[in-house]
Protein backbone atom coordinates (compact mmCIF):
# COMPACT_ATOMS: atom_id res chain seq x y z
CA UNK A 1 0.00 0.00 0.00
CA UNK A 2 1.31 3.44 -0.91
CA UNK A 3 1.84 5.95 1.85
CA UNK A 4 -0.36 9.05 2.03
CA UNK A 5 2.73 11.23 1.54
CA UNK A 6 3.66 9.42 -1.66
CA UNK A 7 0.11 9.70 -2.96
CA UNK A 8 0.07 13.45 -2.29
CA UNK A 9 3.41 13.82 -4.08
CA UNK A 10 2.13 11.89 -7.10
CA UNK A 11 -1.05 13.97 -7.14
CA UNK A 12 0.94 17.23 -6.96
CA UNK A 13 3.16 16.14 -9.85
CA UNK A 14 0.09 15.14 -11.88
CA UNK A 15 -1.57 18.51 -11.26
CA UNK A 16 1.61 20.41 -12.14
CA UNK A 17 1.98 18.41 -15.36
CA UNK A 18 -1.66 19.08 -16.23
CA UNK A 19 -1.23 22.82 -15.65
CA UNK A 20 1.86 22.95 -17.89
CA UNK A 21 -0.05 21.04 -20.57
CA UNK A 22 -3.06 23.36 -20.35
CA UNK A 23 -0.86 26.46 -20.57
CA UNK A 24 0.90 25.15 -23.67
CA UNK A 25 -2.44 24.20 -25.22
CA UNK A 26 -3.80 27.65 -24.50
CA UNK A 27 -0.90 29.26 -26.34
CA UNK A 28 -1.30 26.82 -29.24
CA UNK A 29 -5.05 27.46 -29.43
CA UNK A 30 -4.51 31.20 -29.70
CA UNK A 31 -2.29 30.70 -32.73
CA UNK A 32 -4.48 28.09 -34.44
CA UNK A 33 -7.71 29.47 -35.89
CA UNK A 34 -10.39 27.03 -37.00
CA UNK A 35 -10.59 26.52 -40.73
CA UNK A 36 -13.58 27.96 -42.56
CA UNK A 37 -14.07 24.59 -44.22
CA UNK A 38 -13.73 22.71 -40.92
CA UNK A 39 -16.26 19.89 -40.69
CA UNK A 40 -18.64 20.14 -37.78
CA UNK A 41 -17.71 17.78 -34.96
CA UNK A 42 -18.00 17.36 -31.21
CA UNK A 43 -15.19 16.96 -28.68
CA UNK A 44 -16.30 14.73 -25.77
CA UNK A 45 -15.05 15.24 -22.20
CA UNK A 46 -16.35 13.32 -19.17
CA UNK A 47 -15.91 14.76 -15.67
CA UNK A 48 -16.37 12.90 -12.38
CA UNK A 49 -17.36 15.11 -9.46
CA UNK A 50 -15.64 14.89 -6.06
CA UNK A 51 -18.86 13.53 -4.51
CA UNK A 52 -18.93 10.72 -7.06
CA UNK A 53 -15.24 10.01 -6.40
CA UNK A 54 -15.90 9.54 -2.67
CA UNK A 55 -19.12 7.51 -2.97
CA UNK A 56 -18.73 5.41 -6.12
CA UNK A 57 -16.11 3.56 -8.15
CA UNK A 58 -14.08 4.62 -11.19
CA UNK A 59 -15.62 1.68 -13.07
CA UNK A 60 -19.10 3.20 -12.70
CA UNK A 61 -17.86 6.55 -14.03
CA UNK A 62 -15.97 5.07 -16.99
CA UNK A 63 -18.88 2.74 -17.72
CA UNK A 64 -21.30 5.67 -17.96
CA UNK A 65 -18.92 7.72 -20.13
CA UNK A 66 -18.09 4.80 -22.43
CA UNK A 67 -21.74 3.76 -22.75
CA UNK A 68 -22.80 7.26 -23.78
CA UNK A 69 -19.86 7.63 -26.15
CA UNK A 70 -20.62 4.26 -27.78
CA UNK A 71 -24.26 5.34 -28.20
CA UNK A 72 -23.23 8.59 -29.91
CA UNK A 73 -20.83 6.79 -32.24
CA UNK A 74 -23.43 4.09 -33.04
CA UNK A 75 -25.79 6.92 -34.03
CA UNK A 76 -23.09 8.31 -36.34
CA UNK A 77 -22.42 11.45 -34.31
CA UNK A 78 -19.08 12.86 -35.43
CA UNK A 79 -16.90 12.66 -32.32
CA UNK A 80 -13.51 14.34 -32.75
CA UNK A 81 -10.75 12.78 -30.68
CA UNK A 82 -7.71 14.65 -29.46
CA UNK A 83 -4.74 13.25 -31.42
CA UNK A 84 -2.58 13.07 -28.27
CA UNK A 85 -5.05 12.21 -25.50
CA UNK A 86 -8.01 10.63 -27.26
CA UNK A 87 -11.19 10.98 -25.21
CA UNK A 88 -10.75 12.73 -21.87
CA UNK A 89 -12.33 11.11 -18.80
CA UNK A 90 -11.16 12.83 -15.63
CA UNK A 91 -11.88 13.80 -12.05
CA UNK A 92 -9.83 16.98 -12.49
CA UNK A 93 -11.94 20.11 -12.91
CA UNK A 94 -10.94 22.10 -16.02
CA UNK A 95 -12.09 25.63 -16.77
CA UNK A 96 -14.55 25.98 -19.63
CA UNK A 97 -11.97 28.07 -21.52
CA UNK A 98 -9.36 25.30 -21.20
CA UNK A 99 -11.85 22.71 -22.45
CA UNK A 100 -12.76 24.92 -25.40
CA UNK A 101 -9.06 25.34 -26.22
CA UNK A 102 -8.74 21.55 -26.27
CA UNK A 103 -11.86 21.42 -28.46
CA UNK A 104 -10.36 23.88 -30.96
CA UNK A 105 -6.99 22.12 -30.97
CA UNK A 106 -8.67 18.81 -31.75
CA UNK A 107 -10.43 20.44 -34.72
CA UNK A 108 -13.95 20.21 -33.28
CA UNK A 109 -16.67 22.85 -33.46
CA UNK A 110 -18.56 21.86 -30.29
CA UNK A 111 -17.78 20.65 -26.79
CA UNK A 112 -19.86 17.86 -25.25
CA UNK A 113 -19.26 17.98 -21.50
CA UNK A 114 -20.57 15.02 -19.50
CA UNK A 115 -20.72 15.38 -15.73
CA UNK A 116 -21.24 12.30 -13.56
CA UNK A 117 -22.34 13.18 -10.02
CA UNK A 118 -23.64 11.50 -6.88
CA UNK A 119 -25.94 14.01 -5.21
CA UNK A 120 -27.42 13.35 -1.77
CA UNK A 121 -30.91 12.65 -3.13
CA UNK A 122 -29.97 10.31 -6.02
CA UNK A 123 -27.84 7.28 -6.77
CA UNK A 124 -26.40 9.00 -9.83
CA UNK A 125 -26.97 12.14 -11.86
CA UNK A 126 -25.61 12.60 -15.38
CA UNK A 127 -25.59 15.93 -17.19
CA UNK A 128 -24.59 16.47 -20.81
CA UNK A 129 -23.90 20.07 -21.85
CA UNK A 130 -23.12 21.29 -25.35
CA UNK A 131 -21.07 24.45 -25.94
CA UNK A 132 -20.01 26.18 -29.12
CA UNK A 133 -16.52 27.64 -29.47
CA UNK A 134 -17.68 31.07 -28.22
CA UNK A 135 -18.51 29.57 -24.78
CA UNK A 136 -22.25 29.67 -25.46
CA UNK A 137 -24.24 26.86 -23.83
CA UNK A 138 -26.38 25.57 -26.71
CA UNK A 139 -28.29 22.97 -24.73
CA UNK A 140 -28.20 20.77 -21.64
CA UNK A 141 -29.86 17.48 -20.78
CA UNK A 142 -29.74 15.59 -17.51
CA UNK A 143 -31.03 12.41 -15.97
CA UNK A 144 -30.87 10.96 -12.48
CA UNK A 145 -32.00 7.88 -10.62
CA UNK A 146 -33.13 8.27 -7.03
CA UNK A 147 -35.27 5.20 -6.41
CA UNK A 148 -34.44 1.62 -5.56
CA UNK A 149 -33.00 -0.17 -2.56
CA UNK A 150 -29.53 -0.15 -4.11
CA UNK A 151 -27.83 1.87 -6.80
CA UNK A 152 -26.79 -1.24 -8.74
CA UNK A 153 -28.87 -0.47 -11.84
CA UNK A 154 -28.85 3.32 -11.44
CA UNK A 155 -26.01 4.05 -13.92
CA UNK A 156 -27.65 2.07 -16.73
CA UNK A 157 -31.06 3.64 -16.02
CA UNK A 158 -29.63 7.17 -15.93
CA UNK A 159 -27.76 6.70 -19.21
CA UNK A 160 -30.86 5.17 -20.84
CA UNK A 161 -32.91 8.21 -19.75
CA UNK A 162 -30.22 10.58 -21.03
CA UNK A 163 -30.10 8.76 -24.39
CA UNK A 164 -33.87 9.25 -24.78
CA UNK A 165 -33.47 12.97 -24.14
CA UNK A 166 -30.60 13.50 -26.59
CA UNK A 167 -31.96 11.26 -29.38
CA UNK A 168 -33.97 14.12 -30.98
CA UNK A 169 -30.83 16.30 -30.94
CA UNK A 170 -28.77 13.92 -33.08
CA UNK A 171 -27.99 15.64 -36.37
CA UNK A 172 -28.57 19.05 -34.77
CA UNK A 173 -25.95 21.56 -33.49
CA UNK A 174 -23.57 19.84 -31.09
CA UNK A 175 -24.40 16.32 -32.23
CA UNK A 176 -23.52 16.48 -35.93
CA UNK A 177 -23.81 13.35 -38.03
CA UNK A 178 -20.75 11.94 -39.76
CA UNK A 179 -20.61 13.31 -43.30
CA UNK A 180 -20.85 10.52 -45.80
CA UNK A 181 -19.09 10.90 -49.10
CA UNK A 182 -20.92 9.84 -52.19
CA UNK A 183 -19.68 6.65 -53.81
CA UNK A 184 -18.02 7.24 -57.17
CA UNK A 185 -20.35 6.47 -60.06
CA UNK A 186 -19.29 3.82 -62.54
Amino acid sequence: MKSPGLLKCIQAISIATLLVLLCSLSVAAQTKAPSASQAEGAFFVAYRTPKHVTTSTPDVFHGIANDLLAYLEANEVRIVKDPERGIIQTDELFSLQSLLNLTKNAGATHLLYLTVDRPIAAWVKVTLQCYDLSEKLLWQEQASVASGMTGKNAPAKAVANLKKKIQPRIGQPGLPKVEKTAAPST
